[in-house]
């Protein structure tokens, strides 16, 4: 590794992995040093388009003779244990793309695997790099904010009423973005309904902390809804941060300008106070790099991420253990719907 720059491998030339994760390369102060997907075809497309120097078809053979510095893994969650195990086996740190593994079990054997060899596994929960989920993060963190309750929807559709398949690949955002907010949980609640090609999860979440969160996890949508609710405390009062489809951010704060309602119907006047009101969407009137897709849904902050914790030799954000948390909710789920589940005991 040259000073400030790190040399990379990326394992999977698929659709998601080249319009979302490769372009973000060019953001960071990584070199892209060799590529490799099953089709040779695709592998010689990304390393042309992205300039690798080295094209593979074998996983294995790349990390053998490339040794990278760090390595992406993107693909399904059996090449993603695969090929991390191999490469936290030889203390290559790993970025891969959420699930890390198929089961609990496996993603527990490779956070011991980046433990026990000096390095570490970032799982690709993006949302936690989102600009609006960053600021409401940054927010409580900060002390301006005293959350209390975590609302979530998240909505897509699958054509599937398999839990155990798409709460590992889609609902695990959603899971994820409120530990990231609220930290360690203590129980988990579920509530399932399925149809023939949807289901419908209702999940609480209690946290060490004492808060809570409610997440209503819907397959049955034509596509991709996602909403954010976070009450609490601020400047004094009672106060509500709202997320739409991660690019458009309210915080309502209380306000003293509301009508005074007297017994007098005629001195009733109807009013619209706005002074307590704060939007953020994106400027999309002159192109802004910092406000494009990439950075807006956290993409580039991943990316950024995982190869300045190679250069700082550092654990990153999420780190190795953040890999396993939403999995063993998802466990927890999977393992007993419509019951509650402690996590650090038996189930109720």
């Amino acid at each position: 590794m040259t000073p400030n720059t790190a040399r990379i491998g990326f394992v999977g030339c698929g659709t998601h992995s080249t319009n979302n994760l490769y372009p973000m390369l060019k953001y960071t102060r990584a070199r892209l040093d060799a590529v490799c997907d099953l089709d040779r075809g695709l592998a010689e497309r990304n390393a042309r388009v992205f300039g690798a120097a080295s094209v593979y078809t074998d996983a294995g053979k790349m990390l053998e003779e490339r040794r990278p510095e760090g390595v992406f893994v993107v693909g399904p969650p059996e090449l993603h244990y695969r090929v991390a195990r191999q490469a936290l086996a030889m203390g290559i740190p790993v970025f891969v793309e959420k699930p890390p593994a198929p089961t609990l079990a496996q993603a527990r054997e490779l956070a011991g695997l980046a433990r026990a060899n000096g390095t570490f596994l970032m799982c690709g929960f993006m949302k936690r790099h989102g600009l609006t989920y960053r600021k409401v993060r940054e927010l409580i963190t900060s002390g301006q904010l005293t959350p209390a309750a975590l609302r979530i929807n998240y909505s897509h559709g699958t054509g599937s009423n398999d839990i155990s398949g798409i709460l590992p690949i889609m609902s695990i955002h959603a899971i994820d973005l409120a530990i990231s907010l609220f930290g360690e949980v203590r129980t988990v609640q579920s509530t399932l309904y399925t149809t023939e090609r949807s289901y419908s999860l209702a999940v609480t979440l209690t946290f060490a902390s004492g808060r809570w969160a409610q997440l209503t996890l819907d397959a049955s949508q034509p596509r991709i809804q996602e909403r954010l609710e976070l009450s609490g405390t601020m400047n004094g009062g009672n106060a509500l941060v709202v997320v739409d489809n991660v690019d458009r951010m309210e915080l309502h704060l209380p306000t003293h300008g509301g009508t005074d309602l007297n017994n007098d119907l005629n001195a009733i006047e109807p009013a619209v106070h706005l002074d307590g009101i704060q939007v953020w969407r994106p400027d999309n009137g002159i192109p802004n790099m910092q406000q494009t897709r990439h950075f807006i849904q956290g993409f580039a902050g991943e990316v950024r991420e995982f190869v300045d914790a190679i250069i700082g030799k550092r654990e990153p954000y999420p780190g190795t253990e953040d890999s396993l948390k939403a999995m063993e909710v998802i466990d927890a789920i999977v393992r007993n719907p419509n019951r509650t589940v402690d996590l650090a005991g038996p189930v109720a």
